[in-house]
């Protein structure tokens, strides 16, 4: 959780903010394909456009993630490859966003991302480079200026929608959002065409042939993604994810990739480069950062903010970048958030300033915590999805002008559902911060496999409380059964 606002903002939309200036459109040779293509967007302007919009890349998904050495290793691969692509003179930005979510896309200008949570799956630097090389083959090929124009001549209200485009993604494109109901709302980016990707798709075989690597390995790398995708399915309850990753809208893309390796002279027979991905990563953070907090089963800890609650038995939190989520049994709904009150307002005077034309409270009591902190309940009746539901909020002092706020939907009205959500109030608490520097994040760890060393053995040191076999399985692209050899390095996934 990284900038919390459910109760002011009611949509959450991840969208690229680009000004709707329109040229006539000018003949440019496309430097990749040498095709003659006219576009409105100059060169120039992809280059301003992509210094402008990095900034808010940054903020949107966490910030750029802290390890000197992983990000010099990653700009390191990603430079080689763009000496070789089809524009080598253009200055290319390889940068490691701060996030669990898998994927990786480019802005126009040569800003190419990839996240932390991508990096995690990766198992040799030939995969690393097959992604790297994909998003410099859309940067080369133009296809954001070619977009931009499309999206004018199809009068699409935000411009920015067809510019962040995720690696892979198909002209299906993707939804984001959630069924929050009332609470949320959903947007929509758009990718590029399936023209554009199979294109870039052979110019970034193209460039890791160029740079010595083994081409398969952006085939390799989409099977692993397909698992993975396949994996949080499963965790989620069979439920899709709410922000899809590559392979969400377009599941050919396995195919595709294949048919574009196939297609490369000399495919094989280029390096992989295991073992200097593996150092790269090894210790690097897996799934939510301490400086977004993180889910230990029931209970959310941030030891940055510096504060844990536990959510109702039940209950399976997830951790987003506007706020936590809890979904349990019933359709009870938990949203939990952050933010800052006037000075000298009173929390039933905040409740009510807040909420007050949107909500008839039933009841706005002040009290105190278990814990003595300051806090007020609220009890009311929303309309959420065609439903009547009993909503709870609560708000919780904390340090300064600091309020906790929690949001508990339940279809029940009774005693039990009430004392669920206080009991939620007092299980809240600050900590000091000797009590915030004990609470460790997961990392991944790079181990060498021993004589005595099988894959339940590797796979029960997994820290994962869900299917942590499945994930060791899936992290290192192995199948149910493989042999482990003597010597190998695997990743695991520990607190440390």
């Amino acid at each position: 959780m990284t900038r919390p606002r459910f109760f002011r903002d009611r949509a959450t939309v991840l969208l690229l903010l680009v000004p709707l200036t329109f040229a006539a459109c000018t003949p440019v040779r496309n430097p990749a394909t040498g095709e003659l293509q006219y576009t409105s967007m100059t060169p120039a302007e992809e280059r301003r456009i992509g210094r402008k919009e990095h900034p808010k890349i940054l903020e949107a998904f966490g910030g750029a993630y802290e390890d000197a050495e992983l990000a010099g290793y990653v700009r390191e691969v990603g430079q080689r490859l763009a000496r070789l692509s089809d524009v080598p003179d253009l200055r290319f930005t390889f940068t490691v966003l701060d996030t669990p979510d898998v994927n990786a896309f480019a802005l126009p200008g040569g800003y190419v991302y990839v996240t932390r949570g991508l990096l995690a799956l990766v198992n040799d630097e030939a995969e690393l480079a097959g992604v790297l090389g994909h998003e410099i083959g859309h940067v080369a090929a133009r296809h954001a200026a070619l977009r931009y124009d499309q999206a004018l001549l199809g009068q699409i209200g935000v411009i920015g929608a067809t510019i962040l485009g995720a690696v892979l993604l198909g002209d299906e494109g993707a939804e984001l959002g959630s069924d929050l109901g009332e609470l949320a709302a959903t947007a929509y980016v758009q990718g590029y065409s399936r023209q554009q990707e199979f294109e870039a798709d052979e110019l970034g075989i193209r460039y890791l042939v160029r740079a010595g690597y083994d081409a398969r390995a952006m085939a390799t790398f989409l099977g692993s993604l397909q698992r993975y995708d396949e994996l949080r399915t499963r965790l989620r309850g069979g439920r899709e994810q709410d922000i899809p990753g590559w392979l969400a809208s377009h599941p050919r893309t396995p195919a595709r990739v294949q048919r574009a390796a196939e297609r490369a002279m000399a495919a094989a027979g280029g390096t992989k480069n295991r073992d200097r991905l593996l150092t790269a990563i090894d210790g690097m953070v897996f799934g939510d950062s301490p400086a977004h907090g993180w889910v230990e089963g029931r209970r959310f800890v941030h030891p940055v903010l510096r504060f844990r609650f536990t959510a109702p038995e039940g209950f399976r939190l997830e951790n987003r970048p506007d706020a936590v989520v809890g979904r349990g049994e019933g359709g009870r709904l938990l949203l939990f958030d952050m933010a800052r009150r006037d000075p000298g307002i009173s929390l039933i005077r905040y409740l009510r300033r807040e909420l007050g034309e949107e909500v008839d409270f039933d009841e706005l009591l002040p009290g105190r915590t278990d814990r003595g902190y300051e806090a007020a309940l609220g009890v009311a009746r929303l309309w959420v999805e065609g439903e009547r539901r009993r909503a709870f909020f609560g708000v919780v002092a904390g340090r300064g002008r600091t309020v906790y706020r929690f949001l508990y939907l339940t279809k029940r009205a009774n005693r039990a559902e009430r004392r669920r959500f206080e009991a939620l109030l007092d299980s809240f608490t600050l900590l000091s911060p000797a009590e915030a520097a004990r609470l460790k994040p997961l990392r991944i760890t790079v181990h060498r496999v021993g004589p005595n060393d099988s894959l339940d053995r590797l796979a029960a040191r997994m820290q994962l409380e869900r299917l942590p076999r499945e994930h060791f399985l899936v992290l290192n692209a192995l199948g149910e059964g493989m042999p482990l050899q003597p010597g190998q390095r695997v990743k695991l996934v520990v607190r440390r």
